[in-house]
C-alpha cells in the first residue's frame, strides 16, 4: 500500500458512489411509475447497486491484500473480509451495524439473478429498495472513515509522516 494505491482506491470509490447514487435515482423513479414493469426495473437497479458495492469491496481487498479467491461462498466471504480489522494491513471497512443491510441486499440480488420462475413481490422489492437506498446513503461515510483511519494508522507508508 502506498499513496498512489490509496488515491486509486479513493477515486474508484468516488466513481462507484456516483454510479450507485444514480442507480438510486433511477430506482426511485421506477417505483413511482404505474406500469407493472416497474417492479422488474426496480429489481434490476437493486441488483446493480449490490454489484457496484461488491466491486467496491473487491477494490479494497485488491489494494491491501493483493488477491481475491472467487471460490465457494465468495460473496459471503467478501462481506466478512471487509468487516475485519487486519492488524498491520488495513482497518475494517464495513461497520458491524451495516452487515445485516449488506447481507439482505446480497440476498435480494441472489434471488433476482437465480430465480427463473418468479413473480416479483412488490412488498419485497419496496423493502429491498429502502435497504439499497440506506446502504448507498452510508457508503460515502464508510469510505471517508476508512480512509481517515488508514491515513492516521499508516502515515509513513503513505508518505505522510
Amino acid at each position: 500500500m502506498d499513496r498512489i494505491a490509496i488515491q486509486i482506491l479513493e477515486d474508484g470509490w468516488e466513481h462507484d458512489a456516483r454510479i450507485m447514487r444514480r442507480a438510486v435515482e433511477i430506482l426511485e423513479s421506477r417505483l413511482r411509475e404505474s406500469a407493472e414493469s416497474r417492479w422488474a426495473a426496480a429489481a434490476f437497479e437493486i441488483n446493480r447497486i449490490f454489484n457496484i458495492l461488491e466491486k467496491a469491496f473487491e477494490r479494497l481487498c485488491e489494494t491491501f491484500e493483493n488477491h481475491l479467491e472467487k471460490t465457494g461462498r465468495y460473496h459471503d466471504t467478501l462481506i466478512e473480509r471487509v468487516t475485519l480489522d487486519l492488524k498491520g494491513i488495513r482497518p475494517a471497512f464495513l461497520p458491524v451495524d451495516a452487515i445485516r443491510d449488506v447481507r439482505e441486499l446480497k440476498g435480494f440480488r441472489h434471488l433476482f439473478r437465480h430465480a427463473y420462475d418468479l413473480d416479483l413481490d412488490p412488498v419485497r422489492i419496496t423493502a429491498a429498495a429502502e435497504n439499497a437506498t440506506r446502504v448507498v446513503g452510508h457508503f460515502d461515510g464508510w469510505c471517508q472513515a476508512f480512509l481517515r483511519t488508514v491515513r492516521s494508522r499508516y502515515p509513513d507508508e503513505l508518505g505522510l509522516g
